[in-house]
């Protein structure tokens, strides 16, 4: 099943999750951001990064 990421952010534009939808636009899974990581450039790559592979792993494709 093919997945299209979307970041959710706060009101004060900090990353609190990535959505994953199917092409149909209904919700599949979400990774969380951890609320003790500093909001950095280079963390949230890295969040990205994780997560992207996160889904790859348990079976989904990335539609991006």
């Amino acid at each position: 099943m093919r997945v299209i990421p979307t970041d959710v952010y706060d009101k004060d534009g900090n990353i609190q999750a990535i959505e994953f939808n199917n092409t149909d636009g209904e919700f599949v899974i979400e990774a969380l951001w951890d609320p003790t990581d500093e909001q950095t450039s280079e963390n949230r790559t890295a969040f990205r990064k994780w997560a992207y592979q996160m889904v790859k792993q348990i079976g989904y494709e990335l539609a991006i």
